[in-house]
């Protein structure tokens, strides 16, 4: 599991030296068109949804200039450099946005006695999204024929399906939503399950002394190793980054204590009010990949077969030998199956496919249930 590795107390010994993403070759591959893809910060005043002078980051291409727009929301402990394969790989051929949410990246990161007791949960993450593309795009009429695709990870996920399970939300950026005609989920924990993992709650009582001692003797940068290698299925797709990531964001104490909030937050208390979310994904209506690691150390894949069935027009794709990180684990999977989705191109009989841990092929194994959804309308 990506996080059991880090608050362990036990086996402080010296953790493998990783490789850069240089090094990897799939990484590789993908990293060369990172020149091709220059990304811009952009940051957008959060004043109408948060009632104070605080700021989201928006990481786009410097030179927008496609029909379609791929808006990326990270997950707790995370930021928008989780994205940066994809970024790199998709930006040749869409307009793509890394969101950095609030709390996290080069977002403004408010302590969460400084915002709304649920000042870090889905909704409110979900209203900061909508209002900074509806400041970022203007009216329809400022970009006729942009179509939106929002890509979420876990958290983000969640967030992203909140937008129309929650009627408020999806009454005051009905605007919005209106131009977003397809999602993309990667891991979304489905609330209806168990989402209160006990490493949640340990990282959620995770206090600054015992983390700067941790820091201090090192322990941290060596639970983050340990971290990288056991969050993927294969130890050689383990990199430097992604450890060097991970111990920035437990590090400081700004990013540690959001993603706390983030964590107590995600799921409601209330049963009735899980129950009201449940019933309105029925509200989302629009195509939906999800897509799904079968070695998932998080949620279990029940959780997607699950949510394949709630969602109206979902479908549902399960890859062999990945974890909970697909967009940085498996990527070059990730951005074929996103391709193949916006471009409409999809088998609609099929609901539910798995995949080997390479790209798409007509050879790829498959378990049809019901009928999935139909192509995108281009």
């Amino acid at each position: 599991m990506l996080l059991v590795f880090l608050f362990c107390i036990a086996g402080c010994q010296s953790a493998p030296a990783l490789p850069t993403e240089d090094r990897v070759a799939d990484f590789a591959a993908i990293k060369s068109k990172a020149a091709t893809t220059e990304l811009t910060i952009n940051r957008i005043p959060l004043d109408a949804t948060r009632g104070k002078p605080l700021e989201m980051a928006l990481h786009e291409n410097s030179t927008p200039n496609h029909d379609r727009l791929i808006v990326f929301v990270h997950g707790v402990f995370s930021d928008s450099r989780m994205w940066r394969y994809l970024c790199w790989d998709l930006g040749r051929d869409y307009d793509v946005m890394a969101v950095d949410l609030l709390g996290c990246g080069a977002s403004d990161r408010p302590d969460p006695s400084d915002v709304a007791p649920d000042g870090y949960g889905p909704d409110a993450l979900g209203k900061d999204v909508l209002f900074a593309l509806r400041k970022r795009l203007g009216t329809p009429d400022t970009h006729p024929g942009l179509r939106i695709t929002l890509v979420g990870h876990s958290l983000g996920a969640m967030t992203i399906l909140n937008m129309w399970a929650e009627p408020s939300i999806r009454t005051e950026f009905a605007d919005v939503l209106d131009r977003v005609d397809s999602l993309v989920l990667l891991s979304p924990p489905d609330i209806a399950g168990n989402c209160r993992t006990p490493i949640f709650q340990e990282i959620d009582g995770m206090t600054d002394l015992r983390m700067n001692l941790a820091t201090l003797l090192g322990i941290l940068k060596r639970r983050c190793v340990q971290a990288t290698i056991g969050g993927v299925s294969d130890p050689s797709l383990a990199t430097r980054e992604e450890a060097d990531r991970l111990v920035e964001i437990f590090r400081q104490s700004s990013t540690r204590h959001a993603g706390q909030a983030m964590l107590r937050q995600a799921i409601p208390q209330s049963k009735e009010r899980i129950a009201e979310i449940i019933a309105g994904y029925a509200n989302v209506r629009v195509p939906c990949l999800i897509i799904w690691g079968a070695q998932d150390d998080l949620f279990p894949t029940s959780m997607g077969y699950s949510l394949t069935e709630r969602l109206p027009n979902a479908h549902l794709h399960i890859v062999k030998s990945a974890m909970h990180g697909l967009a940085t684990e498996r990527p070059q999977i990730c951005c074929d199956l996103l391709r193949e989705f916006v471009s409409g191109k999809q088998t609609a009989s099929r609901r539910i496919t798995i995949l080997e841990s390479r790209p798409p092929s007509p050879n790829a194994a498959s378990v049809s249930t019901v009928p999935g959804p139909p192509p995108l309308n281009h």
